[in-house]
């Protein structure tokens, strides 16, 4: 016979269906017949609801640095990788963007830069 307090540790995963198809029946069983295990379940499953419609109705850590950054990097290159060696005196830099800025390409050798690829600017 199953205790209440295993039906008590396990109602995590049996809600989140992360227990083995034996252990699940056995939970089952039980809960069928103790009406303590049902209103436990009954208030795991509204707590599992409200946590998941909360998470889904916010946004995550990750949109909310974005929004907070995004204003101030706007027109801003996104991807910048520059190749060389100070000591030769030869660098290669690539930087791409949004359609405000593409992909430019620009080769500096011994202080001199040459755009390769995209326009130069005027007065550059």
């Amino acid at each position: 016979m199953i205790h209440c307090q295993t039906i008590s540790n396990w109602l995590p995963w049996y809600v989140s269906g992360q227990l083995s198809p034996i252990k699940m029946q056995r939970m089952a069983e039980h809960i069928a017949d103790c009406k303590h295990c049902q209103r436990e379940l009954a208030q795991v499953i509204e707590l599992r609801h409200r946590l998941v419609a909360d998470t889904t109705a916010s946004s995550s850590p990750v949109e909310r640095v974005w929004d907070a950054i995004s204003p101030s990097i706007e027109g801003k290159p996104e991807t910048h990788i520059d190749l060389g060696s100070f000591l030769v005196g030869l660098n290669l830099g690539f930087t791409a963007g949004s359609k405000k800025h593409p992909i430019q390409g620009d080769l500096r050798l011994l202080g001199r830069k040459v755009r390769i690829i995209g326009k130069q600017k005027k007065g550059a």
